[in-house]
Order: structure tokens, then sequence, then C-alpha cells
């Protein structure tokens, strides 16, 4: 009997190596797909984090107005006058304002026992 002569000329090492090479490339390609799509979710919490921290500010500046509209000396001035304090508005010229000395921290108070003698 005649041998086959249209046999497969590729043997199992090539086959293998090309499989290697495939499987490299696919798993590349499909790491790369994998970092873009992190990447964007990361790009859209970063939005959604820029988005609050908008809101959040447009919030604490409308709350800081709506507190200096309560806090208007017209406005509180009338209040304490009818509470019957004594609280008076201080003008920039007064000159009667108490300054007091910093209190000494328990380290100068040591300092200071050491250095006076008994």
């Amino acid at each position: 009997m005649k041998r086959n002569q249209y046999r497969n000329s590729i043997g199992l090492p090539v086959l293998t190596a090309v499989l290697i090479v495939c499987s490299a490339i696919l798993l590349v390609a499909l790491s790369v797909v994998v970092n873009k799509n992190r990447i964007t979710a990361l790009a859209e919490q970063q939005r959604q984090v820029d988005q609050e921290m908008k809101l959040l500010s447009f919030e604490l500046v409308s709350l800081e107005r709506k507190i200096d509209q309560l806090l208007d000396s017209a406005r509180v001035q009338p209040l304490l006058q009818s509470k019957g304090t004594w609280l008076q508005k201080i003008s920039p010229d007064a000159q009667t304002i108490i300054h007091l000395k910093p209190i000494p921290t328990a380290r100068t108070v040591a300092q200071a026992e050491k250095t006076t003698p008994p």
C-alpha cells in the first residue's frame, strides 16, 4: 500500500505554539477591554462625586445666606431688647474691649516652678 501523500504537514509543536500565541493575544485584548471599562466606571463615579460636591457647595452658600439674613442686626436687636438683655452693638472705635492674657500651659507652669526657689 501506498502511504497517504496528502497528510497534514503541520506538526503538534507548531500547532501548540500557534495556540499559545493566539491565547496570549486574546488575553491581552481582554485585559485592555476590562481596564478600559474599569477606567470608564471610575470616571463616571468621579463625575457623580463632582456633581454632588457642586450641589453641596451650592447648598452651603444658600444656608450661609439664610443664616446671614436671620442674624441680621436689624432683626436680632429688637428680639434682644424684647427679652430684656443688655447686649449692645459694639462700635468699631470702642476702646473698652478687655484683652486677656493667654492661660499658661502645664509645661510653662512646671518650668516656672523649677526656676523659682522654694
